[in-house]
């Protein structure tokens, strides 16, 4: 049996930069995943993912925002590659901003404007001219601040995969783990579906929607929801391009509507839905976006984008957030296995935040703290527990 300092099972956006991160530390790691990676359906796959500053009435995760945003523009420099594209954040508002219907977006707004950062807000006829592709009467004002905008997360997670490598990780891809070996209340390694058992003291667990399944203890304040993802391919491009449309919400909290401007590779615009989503078994669930998604998706289109009313849908999918019932992370130990660690619930936001969620990860697999561990670590959610995250449409603020 090969022996490791660290185990990481899940090779997602949070196992992979907690690879890196340990291997930084000089730790020997291993990161083990029961499929290919990058896999196909994996959460953090996708061809892009938004990363914005605005968090509403939220300061901790504004100041986790903005500082990963400084990270992501390290990334590019070191890697050589644009990781994050910096096309700007917009945000539409049905009714203005004091209305009392509009609270993520006046909360962002304040906190920009209080951070010093040059926030501009739009009254309909400056939409129209400065963002042509938008109707103009569906909105009656807006936000566009300039820094954010997205991550190319298949580009992400390839390069970091590769410099995981580089630093001497161990990926071993199909190996799905379906035990972990404990004596005497702590972790000596796992065993695998596959016959294969790895030795390490320390097992950091980071597999996505599979946490749960690893972890039943989880289940009661973990599960997977499935989020519309439709691409559209735009008759005529020229008003969607990124100097014309940033990377876009639509009157978020009350609709769960958000999108991006052109992908020249792909030649289409991405449109998705952050809400409350459908529970959707991991393994066996079914990931197919109905015929009643497709038509709401239409009738949202038709009412911001005319141009796009009669645009061809190519591509559909259903986007796996690993929610937890409060919509924040899970980084912590495990409250009766020395050893044993979790890195998980993304509830939609984790790759915006992969900057900081290595470091956050190996600091628990090192027994310290960082200036975040209070509101990740494991507890103690109900059925009564709400969902926090100001820019979601959730239905009771219930998940």
């Amino acid at each position: 049996m090969k022996k490791y300092d660290v185990l990481v099972v899940g090779g997602g956006i949070f196992g992979i930069t907690a690879a890196v991160e340990l291997a930084k530390r000089k730790y020997k790691v291993c990161l083990l995943n029961l499929d290919s990676v990058p896999h196909h359906l994996a959460a953090s796959m996708d061809v892009t993912k938004a990363v914005r500053m605005e968090y509403g009435s939220d300061i901790e995760y504004f100041t986790m925002a903005e500082r990963a945003i400084g990270i992501w523009k390290e990334w590019n420099a070191f890697f050589g590659k644009t990781l994050y594209h910096e096309v700007g954040f917009l945000m539409l508002c049905k009714e203005s901003l004091e209305s009392g219907r509009q609270d993520f977006e006046k909360h962002s707004y304040h906190e920009l404007l209080k951070k010093g950062y040059g926030a501009e807000r739009l009254l309909p006829s400056e939409i129209s001219k400065k963002f042509p592709a938008i109707d103009c009467k569906a909105y009656t004002e807006a936000i566009y601040n300039p820094i954010g905008g997205y991550a190319d997360a298949t580009l992400t997670l390839t390069t970091l995969y590769a410099h995981a490598r580089e630093l001497g990780v161990e990926i071993l891809e199909g190996q799905t783990v379906n035990r972990f070996d404990v004596i005497d209340g702590a972790i000596k390694g796992v065993s695998t579906e596959q016959d294969k058992k790895y030795g390490a003291e320390h097992v950091l667990v980071s597999a996505g929607v599979h946490t749960p399944v690893l972890l039943p203890e989880l289940k009661p304040y973990m599960k997977s929801t499935g989020h519309p993802v439709f691409w559209l391919r735009p008759l005529d491009q020229r008003n969607f391009d990124a100097e014309k449309l940033p990377v876009f919400t639509a009157d978020i909290s009350n609709t769960g509507w958000y999108g991006f401007p052109y992908l020249k590779q792909q030649g289409i615009i991405k449109i998705a839905k952050h809400s409350n989503g459908n529970t959707i078994d991991p393994e066996r669930g079914n990931r197919h976006v109905t015929d009643a998604e497709v038509s709401e998706m239409r009738s949202f289109v038709a009412g911001t984008f005319p141009e796009l009313a009669n645009a061809p849908l190519v591509y559909t999918r259903k986007c796996l957030y690993t929610d937890t019932l409060d919509g924040h992370f899970w980084i912590d130990n495990h409250p009766k296995i020395k050893g044993l660690y979790v890195s998980s619930g993304g509830s939609g936001h984790g790759l915006k935040m992969a900057p900081l969620l290595g470091p956050m990860a190996a600091d628990v697999v090192e027994g310290k703290t960082h200036e975040f561990s209070e509101r990740y670590r494991w507890r103690h959610l109900t059925k009564e527990t709400v969902q926090v995250e100001e820019a979601r449409y959730v239905i009771d603020r219930k998940i």
